[in-house]
């Protein structure tokens, strides 16, 4: 994409508050321990994606974050408090400035992205103003939002904001383009996230993780604790 500037902004919260969803199948530890092997997984695709973009910016307060950003070379902004995606966001937008044309905001609560899912991106806002988004498969949100320039549309990370972000491009006047590639459609939010990506095999250290915690095991234990409640339930009516 001769001439153009996309920068991918990363906003990662405190590794000890991520994944509250999640409570019913992990520990604490082990929601934190996830948050920051996925974490790990997105910036090694972004990585590979260094001909395709400007550049590679987290934003975070997460001191472990901070490390992770800071070995593997990419852009850093300190933040002073988990304040949303939308203040990481305009936090990122101040801090690249004149150097921004356009803009990528990458959750990292997907594991098993893709450099292909990237290069669709960028490829989608070759023509400007444009905006390309992928939904959240379970619950109307956002999980990808790429715009260019930057001002096309304002991000607005709130519940159903998939349908939020479409009709503000389609009020302004912004093409949109909507991304329906399997890696960017399942996020790692809620318990059945994760039975769904550990079908998927994918060679990420999210799956290895999950893997080592036998994950799978948990969610058949709870399935046969369901199946009795009901087999007693129906017996004591007869």
């Amino acid at each position: 994409m001769a001439g153009s500037r996309i920068w991918a902004v990363v906003p990662v919260k405190q590794f000890s508050a991520a994944k509250v969803r999640l409570a019913p199948v992990l520990s604490r530890d082990e929601r934190m321990e996830l948050a920051r092997v996925m974490f790990e997984d997105v910036l090694d695709v972004l990585a590979e994606c260094e001909d395709i973009l400007a550049d590679v910016l987290v934003v975070t307060s997460d001191l472990e974050a901070v490390a992770l950003t800071r070995h593997r070379g990419a852009g850093l902004v300190l933040d002073k408090a988990d304040r949303g995606i939308d203040a990481a966001i305009s936090r990122a937008v101040r801090h690249i400035g004149a150097q921004l044309d356009g803009l990528m905001v990458v959750p990292t609560d997907m594991p098993h992205v893709t450099r292909r899912a990237f290069a669709d991106v960028v490829k989608m806002l070759e023509i400007a103003p444009s905006l390309a988004i992928a939904a959240a498969a379970d619950d109307g949100g956002t999980n990808l939002f790429a715009c260019r320039p930057m001002g096309a549309i304002a991000p607005q990370f709130v519940p159903l904001s998939f349908d939020r972000h479409y009709r503000a491009a389609l009020q302004a006047n912004v093409a949109v383009q909507i991304l329906s590639l399997p890696e960017l459609s399942l996020d790692l939010d809620r318990p059945e996230n994760l039975r769904t990506f550990l079908t998927l095999g994918s060679i990420t250290r999210a799956h290895e993780f999950l893997s080592s915690i036998r994950v799978l095991e948990r969610f058949e234990q709870d399935d046969r604790m369901a199946r009795q409640a009901i087999d007693h339930a129906v017996a004591r009516a007869r």
